[in-house]
């Protein structure tokens, strides 16, 4: 059996079996950072806050500010590493590329909440945490209610997996990155 159809017959089961709202193909637009991207959707602009991750803040926000008091850093290092997210996430979401995006409701911001399926069948969710650029989302410390048990697990295992090689964000800057990710 060829590596894409498995990747298709993966992704018919993981999606018939679980309780996603539903799945789109999209043309990517614009990667606004790490954890938000732009697709269009049958012609119509989406904007999608990525499930089960959090990125460092790129822009100057409220979200921002707190985590820059929380772990005791700057602007300029908290803009570093929303950078360097950004810059990572856009190595694998290119402009027009076409993707399938499995969504999951809207969020509390009413940004419709998706993962994100490359071309070659990767979850881009999965890889951004791997690589270690992202955090696995929390609500107020807890999972996130729109995760699975076993999705919020797997995304902790990535997470501790890049943590313990030093991976991407986890190499310079741990210290930041263990208080982000708390």
């Amino acid at each position: 059996m060829s590596k894409q159809l498995l990747v298709v017959a993966f992704l018919f089961v993981f999606i018939s079996t679980s309780s996603y709202s539903a799945t789109y193909q999209a043309v990517i637009l614009k990667v606004s950072d790490g954890d938000t991207v732009w697709v269009s959707v049958h012609g119509k602009r989406v904007k999608l806050r990525l499930l089960g991750i959090d990125t460092p803040e790129e822009y100057p926000s409220r979200k921002m500010d707190k985590d820059i008091e929380m772990c005791h850093t700057t602007f300029k290092q908290m803009r570093k590493l929303g950078l360097l997210a950004t810059k990572h996430a856009k190595t694998m979401l290119y402009k027009g590329e076409h993707v399938m995006v499995i969504t999951k409701g809207k969020g509390y911001y009413g940004r419709t909440l998706a993962f994100i399926i490359l071309p070659d069948g990767t979850n881009y969710n999965d890889k951004e945490v791997a690589d270690g650029y992202a955090c696995v989302y929390k609500w107020h410390g807890h999972k996130s209610r729109e995760l699975s048990w076993g999705e919020f697990e797997s995304l902790e295992r990535l997470m501790e997996r890049a943590k313990e090689e030093g991976k991407g964000l986890w190499g310079e800057y741990r210290e930041i990155m263990e208080c982000l990710c708390e």
